[in-house]
């Protein structure tokens, strides 16, 4: 069995509270008797992509379990680059293939510089497309990026989610290789069919977000600071996705049932 945890749209915007949320998920991931693989970090990793906020989340995400992280709507590239990769400012999207036990992880950028929603371009399906080609026949994949392909009954994700997501359905539905596609953005948990696979949304650790039944006023968003953070654990076993939500309490663990 390979296990991932996922964790998304940590924003993390040099105040205590969303660095603390995300120092206790990661404490959490850490102490389990069967550690994850890899976590990966499907964007938003800050509030407002500058600097301080990428050296605020260096800090915080230093761990010895392998970490992988893609750019979302709130990040700026060259300041995840250059503050958090020790990589050169990139000249265009940041796409990672990682290898994970026989297992692979496109992390794809679906950020559009500027813009809140998200797409796919050329070059990133090019670069798709050498990854799949090199990828042994029988190999498990999942695809990752921050931006949800399809409605998620959001009034907040929906109108800024993947934009044109049909050539990347047709893909995915055409290759047997692909277990499921894990993505953010939301501030919630959802799943749901995408090119006959799992599509996986996670929530986030900073806030939750309701969905359309929870609107109360048009414009309004539903969003709720109270909840503890949550972490997905997927395992990939037998050519499977399963995935696990946990709740991590921010007032610690409680082991026997209280009177």
């Amino acid at each position: 069995m390979i296990l991932l945890a996922q964790i998304s749209d940590t924003h993390f915007d040099l105040t205590p509270r969303n660095a603390e949320r995300v120092a206790t998920v990661l404490g959490y991931l850490e102490r389990l008797p069967r550690r994850p693989d890899a976590v990966l970090v499907t964007g938003d990793l800050t509030d407002s992509g500058t600097l301080a906020q990428y050296e605020q989340a260096r800090k915080v995400l230093s761990t010895d379990i392998p970490m992988y992280v893609l750019p979302g709507n709130h990040d700026d590239r060259t300041n995840l680059c250059l503050g958090l990769l020790d990589a050169p400012a990139p000249e265009g999207p940041i796409n990672q293939a990682v290898e994970v036990g026989g297992l692979t992880v496109a992390m794809l950028d679906s950020t559009i510089p500027g813009s809140g929603g998200g797409a796919l371009g050329e070059r990133t399906y090019a670069w798709l497309d050498r990854l799949l080609d090199r990828t042994p026949a029988h190999a498990p994949v999942l695809i990752a990026l921050h931006h949800p392909p399809m409605p998620m009954f959001s009034t907040v994700v929906d109108p800024i989610r993947l934009a044109d997501p049909q050539r990347l359905e047709h893909l995915i539905a055409n290759d047997r290789r692909i277990l499921g596609v894990l993505a953010g953005h939301m501030h919630a948990m959802g799943t749901t069919l995408f090119g006959g696979r799992p599509l996986v949304v996670a929530p986030s650790v900073a806030s939750a977000i309701g969905g359309a039944w929870e609107v109360r006023t048009p414009g309004e968003v539903p969003i709720d600071y109270a909840p503890d953070p949550s972490v997905l654990l997927h395992a990939v076993d037998d050519g499977r996705l399963t995935t696990v939500v946990r709740t991590v309490p921010m007032g610690g663990r409680i082991a026997v049932q209280p009177c």
